[in-house]
């Protein structure tokens, strides 16, 4: 499928207020800017219209008037040395974050560059680094968290108290409303082409950042307290499999010359390929964001034959945002063709990278200035490349089998969701697997407090050595064996009830390898939880289950709590067994150590129970529904917070804990065996 191009992405009104308006102001000298470079307010402002609206009109106006500042801007950084203008700027930079001085450096570098892509990567760069800013000053100036939009933190009367009405006037004229210049959304939105915003935008707003900084040390305002950068990464589990591009520029390369629908960002993208191949990894990612949302948009426009939502907002229509164009359905309630054209594995990927909340969400992150670029990962900016080209080769299906196209096969039929809530449930669970596989590893004294001398796991047998223990554990090992007949039949799996006690419940189990069995099947979550019926709960007559957005978010709180129990009982048995080497136990103290070491195989027993519990329901989430399953899920949520309680280094009633996960284990077969018994068809 070819998906069709357009000219330009800017609206009519848009499109004459960047392209148009002021350029014959050329000239025209407006001497606003201070000996050092920075600008003169004062002059600044007196080029403002009197009145002030939020209309196209008034906006025409404004810039008509502020051209020639503008002009001025772009001349005094294209005529001297960057070095004389850095020396003079980085001074009143103090009010922005340290870690953002490199980007704000790189941002002069690239606006006195002749090439138009690199000019607006300045303007993504100085456009989040200023709304970081802003936001700054607002929560120092406030006790109210920062606005999420820079338009709100421009019409906010902090702002507006500390820098003044018609200097942020000026600041709303370049970044406000849609009817304004509205640089910010235009860049960092994709709807502008290499070359389309005049370059003297860009100077004057990179000579906003130490101007404001200089207002800020002339009030006392210094120093600003810095809200902390967000540290971006990415699960190392999700880039083991990527293609390597990096092999296949060329390629890519070529699939960019050939695709029709690039007109006009043609060399835009090859600028990005050669950002990638110098190892300029983070400002390609940047640069290459907004043209991914681009080619979305183009490509949603395309399939749901709506070719007017690739233009930019005007003020009474809003423009495509990710968010819409990542939708299950239309406003007008038809199905989105866009998840069916790029198909469910890319969306999977998509979804990862700029949308769950647990993931990465780079696009929202950088592009607001909540990200430390200094530490920006590699990995990052490669699964941005590697995105952008599948949605490319999806929108471009090309006859050419060559390397590239298989292995973008392959890792496509192979990728799968790694943020969604119920991915994160799955590797919860083989997390908490994991600590629970090193418990029996810290054991080093038996029940009587001699040294274990056999390492082997048969050595752990002299932990369960007394007879009232031997009896609870045989008492629940006959629960559990009734509880797997249950869930067995739920899962459809090949182990059977004997084969999964033998590997889960004996004294000191390692169930790790039974655990990534369990787990190896796909969950399908594209659109999972988003359906209105599926966001509320509803237990009326007619059956509708328990939301499954609320399972997922108590299993994972179930895991957690879990996590902590096991976590505890490890680190305390470490200083106790220490401290009994040591000779620094007391008489209460030793008989406190023999009631944790003989409540150890519980724990593990325990563990795995839950963890078990846990994978049956996130397998089987559409089985068993309704309010008796919430009830049993909280049940459950209710025996591991207690564990969590009990094992707390402040408590350590470890005989407690055995009692409880008895009389857990006795309700947990009684609600099994309810919910077998109004199991849906």
């Amino acid at each position: 499928m070819e998906i069709f191009g357009v000219e330009t992405c800017f609206s009519a009104k848009v499109h004459f207020l960047i392209t148009k308006v002021g350029k014959d102001k050329l000239n025209e000298r407006s001497f606003s800017l201070t000996p050092e470079g920075c600008i003169d307010w004062e002059k600044a402002c007196s080029y403002l219209p009197g009145a002030r609206s939020d209309s196209h009109e008034y906006f025409v106006t404004a810039v008509e008037a502020l051209s020639p500042v503008f002009f001025e801007a772009e001349k005094h950084l294209l005529s001297s040395q960057w070095e004389d203008i850095w020396i003079k700027h980085k001074n009143h930079l103090k009010w922005i974050p340290e870690n953002h001085h490199q980007a704000v450096e790189d941002s002069l570098k690239y606006l006195r560059s002749d090439n138009s892509s690199a000019h607006l990567l300045a303007l993504q760069l100085l456009s989040s680094i200023l709304e970081r800013a802003l936001g700054d000053v607002f929560e120092n100036e406030s006790c109210l968290q920062c606005p999420s939009l820079l338009k709100d933190i421009l019409n906010s009367r902090e702002i507006t108290q500390v820098f003044g009405t018609r200097v942020i006037q000026i600041l709303r004229i370049l970044m406000g409303p849609p009817t304004s210049l509205n640089l910010r959304n235009l860049v960092w939105h994709g709807f502008s082409s290499p070359g389309e915003i005049p370059r003297r935008y860009g100077c004057f707003l990179y000579l906003t950042i130490p101007s404001l900084g200089r207002i800020l040390e002339d009030k006392g305002k210094q120093p600003v307290a810095h809200r902390k950068l967000m540290e971006l990464e990415l699960d190392p589990s999700i880039t083991r499999d990527f293609p390597d591009l990096k092999n296949h520029l060329s390629t890519v390369k070529t699939m960019i010359d050939i695709t029709q629908s690039l007109h006009g960002r043609k060399t835009l993208l090859q600028c990005i390929l050669g950002l990638v191949e110098d190892q300029r990894s983070m400002h390609a990612a940047i640069l290459l964001l907004p043209q991914l949302e681009h080619l979305l948009r183009l490509t949603f426009a395309s399939v749901n034959s709506c070719s007017e939502r690739v233009l930019t907002a005007e003020s009474d229509t809003l423009f495509t945002t990710l968010s819409e164009i990542f939708e299950k359905y239309l406003p007008n309630g038809d199905v989105n063709r866009i998840s069916e054209t790029l198909g469910e594995s890319l969306m999977d990927l998509l979804f990862d990278l700029l949308v769950y909340p647990d993931g990465p969400r780079i696009r929202d992150r950088v592009g607001h200035g909540e990200s430390n670029l200094q530490n920006f990962p590699e990995s990052l900016s490669s699964a941005i490349v590697l995105a952008f080209v599948l949605v490319l080769w999806k929108c471009s299906k090309s006859a050419d089998q060559n390397a590239l196209f298989k292995d973008l096969t392959i890792f496509e039929t192979q990728y799968s969701a790694f943020y969604h809530p119920l991915s994160i449930v799955k590797q919860k669970i083989l997390q908490v697997a994991e600590d629970v596989a090193r418990l029996p590893d810290v054991l080093q004294y038996d029940a009587e407090l001699t040294p274990r001398k056999e390492p082997q796991h048969n050595s752990l047998l002299e932990i369960l050595t007394i007879k009232a223990d031997k009896d609870m554990f045989e008492a629940i090992q006959d629960v559990t064996k009734d509880m797997l007949q249950l869930i067995c039949q739920d899962l459809g799996i090949l182990q059977t009830p004997e084969e999964i006690s033998n590997s889960l419940f004996q004294v000191f189990s390692d169930g790790r390898t039974m655990f990534q069995m369990f787990l190896e099947g796909k969950i399908s979550t594209l659109y999972r939880f988003c359906d209105k019926q599926q966001n509320t709960l509803d237990f009326a007559s007619k059956g509708t289950g328990a939301c499954e957005a609320v399972i997922a978010g108590l299993l994972s709180r179930i895991l957690t709590e879990l996590q902590t129990s096991i976590q505890q009982v490890m680190s305390t048995l470490s200083v106790r067994q220490k401290q009994l080497a040591d000779r620094c136990l007391r008489s209460r103290q030793r008989d406190n150590l023999i009631r944790l070491i003989r409540s150890c195989p519980f724990h593990c027993h325990s563990a795995h129970v839950v963890l078990l519990l846990c994978s049956w329901k996130l397998y089987t989430l559409s089985i068993h529904t309704g309010p008796k399953l919430l009830r049993f899920l909280k049940q459950l949520l209710q025996f591991v917070e207690n564990l969590r309680t009990l094992t707390n280094p402040e408590n350590n009633k470890w005989t407690d804990c055995v009692t409880a996960y008895r009389e857990f284990m006795l309700k947990a077969k009684a609600a099994l065996t309810e919910l077998e018994k109004q199991r849906t068809p």
